[in-house]
This record gives structure tokens, sequence and C-alpha cells, in this order.
């Protein structure tokens, strides 16, 4: 029926003069050559000696006590699925819904005769991609037209939407069970650091912050039901990261930028363009969205069945990771890098040397300003950047020390206020801490921290056991969503990545999506073991 229409006619019409054209032309036989060049490496890789030593290596992990330690799900994950701090969470969520779903369902056919009631329910049956459309205008929205209260509105509005669909559908839900408990221990250091804040009421946008993170997690495992759902919200949002990407490059040609002294070092970056930002506050920012997107355009590629979509989605990823380059951000460029190394090394490790060796051998083809960028890397001592961030940690010091185990409380404008009383060691008072670790500790303190790490420790345990256990959709997605989280952690060493909002929602939309895949995943799994 759908190859009738009319409109779609001359889609697939070229779509099959392409795939003709495909099959007969020159490309093929480059693709194919390759296809059968790298067979033959990797049969030669098996056969190596180095091959030989790796499998030993991990059949000794693989049985070792240590490594059971951290690849076990524990018991406190199956205590706080039958807890009763989960049930009063849940039933707060509930109750409600279960009361108007009983209403709704002994008046549904009055209900139904009402066309809006109808068309919200055709519409929230694929509320998927109502969520997407929202994360596409998080990322599109010009910074000077944007709002950060527009995050924590966004997130609200989705949750209604989700709390409709729970009485209207019959079998839909809030998916706390796809919640670990370490990100609820999380969210309670964060609700303790608001209460003993040493300023209220300078903690309550940057609470109201933490509560739309949070919600957009709910959001992401409430909506997603299966793998197509999971794959639209990740295909959705990755077209947002090509318009951005786009929108970059615009700026890079028709010279939009122009170079900011006050963003780089000028003695160490001769002849470096503008750094570009599209439609974040700064390169850094648009940076660390980017490595945070990247990845998945490998899974979907990877997950794509026909050879149109995968070549739709390699020509979307161009604009972006051209983009990523153009932001000149140092630490993007390391956390980017961390993130194709993760990605390999979970997909297929054999390839590791391979794109270990072929990053190298790139590194004399890239333009001058962006080789002269990166060394500037190894010479710390004289780029004014690094030294600013060696003198603010030396300004941050005495003051960790005094409130490491309570913290000051949320946000960076009670950071600002009493990092002054503090021998300061900038001409300026700094914004933050340029760490994210380390501005989460002085904010939120030493339970705030440890749980921090604890969740995200476990979101990547729980990712990589998931790999291994799941279909391969969902373990590109895994693979993926891993690298990604794995480069802005490393990212996050010399940046404070939450310090512009949207950055921090979209770290918690990623976030969101490893907890939907390993959800997927691990229900997977114990179908498969009840059917066994």
């Amino acid at each position: 029926m759908l190859h009738d229409s009319v409109l779609l006619k001359p889609v697939f019409f070229v779509i099959q003069v392409i795939n003709t054209s495909y099959e007969s032309s020159i490309l093929k036989k480059v693709v194919t050559s390759v296809i059968n060049f790298f067979r033959k490496l990797n049969s030669f890789y098996e056969n190596s000696l180095t091959a030989y030593i790796a499998k030993s290596i991990t059949e000794i992990l693989h049985n070792s006590a240590i490594i059971g330690f951290f690849i076990r799900k524990g018991k406190m994950a199956r205590w706080w699925e039958h807890s009763w701090v989960f049930r009063i969470i849940n039933g707060c969520f509930e109750v409600p819904s279960k009361i108007l779903k009983s209403f709704y369902q002994k008046y549904e056919e009055i209900f139904l005769g009402s066309i809006a009631i109808r068309t919200l329910k055709f519409l929230l049956q694929r509320i998927e991609c109502i969520v997407g459309l929202f994360l596409i205008a998080i990322l599109v929205v010009p910074h000077e037209k944007w709002n950060n209260i527009y995050n924590v509105a966004i997130a609200l509005f989705l949750v209604f939407l989700i709390f409709i669909n729970t009485v209207i559908q019959r079998h839909w839900m809030f998916n706390f069970k796809a919640l670990d408990y370490t990100l609820i221990l999380f969210m309670t250091a964060v609700a303790v650091s608001f209460a003993t804040s040493m300023n209220i009421s300078s903690s309550i946008k940057y609470l109201l912050f933490y509560i739309a993170c949070f919600l957009f997690v709910l959001v992401i495992v409430s909506t997603v039901k299966n793998e197509n759902s999971l794959q639209t919200i990740i295909e959705m949002m990755l077209f947002g990261i090509t318009v951005i990407g786009l929108f970059g490059l615009w700026q890079s040609i028709s010279g939009a930028v122009v170079f900011d002294p006050s963003l780089t070092d000028v003695e160490m970056n001769q002849g470096m363009p503008g750094r570009i930002y599209a439609t974040m506050s700064n390169p850094n920012n648009f940076g660390e969205i980017l490595i945070m997107a990247l990845p998945f355009y490998v899974s979907v590629i990877l997950n794509s069945k026909t050879f149109f979509k995968k070549m739709v989605f390699i020509a979307m990823a161009l604009p972006p990771a051209l983009a990523l380059f153009l932001t000149g951000s140092r630490s993007s460029w390391i956390g980017f890098a961390v993130s194709v190394v993760v990605i390999t090394f979970l997909l297929n490790k054999r390839l590791l040397p391979f794109i270990l060796l072929g990053g190298v051998m790139m590194i004399p083809f890239l333009p001058q300003y962006v080789y002269k960028r990166i060394l500037t890397i190894f010479r710390a001592s004289q780029d004014t950047s690094a030294q600013t961030r060696i003198k603010i940690l030396q300004t941050v010091e005495p003051m960790l020390k005094e409130y490491m185990v309570s913290g000051v409380g949320l946000g960076s404008d009670i950071f600002r206020q009493l990092i002054q009383n503090y021998k300061l060691y900038t001409k300026a008072v700094p914004p933050h801490t340029h760490i994210l670790y380390l501005q989460i500790w002085i904010e939120i303190g030493l339970v705030g921290i440890i749980t921090f790490v604890w969740y995200i420790y476990r979101t990547i345990k729980n990712s990589v056991i998931g790999i291994y256990n799941s279909s391969q959709c969902l373990k590109t997605i895994l693979a993926a969503g891993t690298a990604a989280l794995c480069g802005i952690l490393v990212t996050s060493l010399v940046e404070y990545s939450w310090y512009y909002p949207r950055v921090m929602v979209m770290f918690w939309v990623l976030l969101g999506i490893l907890a939907s895949a390993t959800y997927l995943a691990e229900l997977k799994s114990r179908k498969l073991s009840e059917m066994d």
C-alpha cells in the first residue's frame, strides 16, 4: 500500500535508481576491495601471537574474582526494586494515574466521542517523536533566543504528557524500574545540598535544573518501549546535531565568527580562524554537545537495514564531525578521541590498532592551525588558558578544604560569592572550578561527589554488561552511549561541562538513553533465561 502512494512513487524511483547505479558502479568494487582487505587483515590478526596473548589475558580476567565484582549486578540493585523507598517514589506517580485511569476507562466511550481526545491519544501513541522534536528544539534554538528555564518547562511538559499517557493508554506507566538506585541517592544529595545551602535563594534555579535533568531521564526511560522507539529518539536527536553542525560550518565559511583573544592564546595559535559555537554560548559548549552525539551516528549507521539509509547518516555525520575541529576545543578533541577508542574496543577490538594508526597518520594532513592547536596541549606551561586553570585550582584549594564535607550549596552563583573570601591567584573572580567533579564536590559535598561517581560507574558497568547480553541493535546503541559518556567524562576533567544548562541537559539525556537501552537489554536477557 505504501509503495502505491502517488507522493512516494518519485522517492522510491530515485532510491531504486541509486541502488541500481551502486550495484553496477566502480564504487561497489572499491567498497568490496576495502572489505576484502580488512578481512585479510582480520585473518592475519586472528592467527598472530598478539591475538593469542589477548585471548589468554581475557580468559584469565573473565574467571577472576576481581572482574566478577565489577560485572555482577549486586545485592543493592536487587534490594532497590523491592524496597519501600522505591514503592513510595513509584506510588507518588502511580496512584494518581490509577485513580484517573479507572475513571477514564469507565467513561472511555464518552471520552473517545471527542475529536480532541482521539487526536491526543493517536499522537501520544508515538510520544517518542514528540520527545525527539523537543530535543531538536533544545539543540537548534540560537543562544540569544534561548532561556534556560525552557529546559525546565520542556521537562515538566513531557512528564505531563507521559502522565496523560498512563491514563488513556492501557499498558503505559512511569518506568522507575529502569532507574538505578544510585541516581536516587545522588538526587537525594542534591536535595539535601539545596536545603542546607548557604544561600537558598541563589540555589533555587539550580535545583530546578537538576530536577529537569532527572525528569529528562525519567521521560526517556518511560517513553522507550522497544528498540524502535529508542532508535527514533536517537535519530531525531542526530537530525538536530546535523543542523547545528551545518550552522557551525556556515559560521566558519561566511566569516561570521572572528578570532576572539579572550577564548584563545594569541601567541600560541597564530593563523587560527574564529572558533565556531553554532547555537551554543561558546565553542567549548558546542564541542561538548558534539562529542556526546557523534558516536550515535555509528550506531545508527550499523543498525540501518538499507544501504541508502546508511549513506544518509554518513552524510549527516560529516558536518558535526568537521564542526568539532572548528570549535578549537582541545578538551573536546581529546574527549572525542577517547570515545572513538572506546566504541572501537566495545564493538570490535581487532580494529583498535588500525584506528590508532589511522589517527596518528591523519595528524600531518590536518589544517595547520588545528595541528598547532593540538601541539599547545603539550606546552601547558606557556598556554594562558592552562595557567589560568592552575591559578583557579590554587584559589579553590582552601575553599575545598573548608567545605569538602558539607558543600556550599547548589550553583556557581554561591561559588562566586564565597571564592572572593579566599586568596585569589587570578586577576578576576573565577565563575567556576573548570572541573565538573570538583564543582560537584564543592557544591554538594562529599556525599554528592561519591554518589555521582558511583552512579556513573554503575551506568558504565551496566551498559558494558548489556553489550554482551543484548541484540545487535542494542549492542551498538550501548557501545555508542558508553563511548559518548566516556568522552564527555574525560573532557569534564578540565571543563565544568554543566555550566551551560543545555549541555547539562544533553548530558542527562545521554544517561537516559543508556538507562533505556540497559533496561531493554535486561528484559531480553530475562525472557531468554525464562525460556531456557
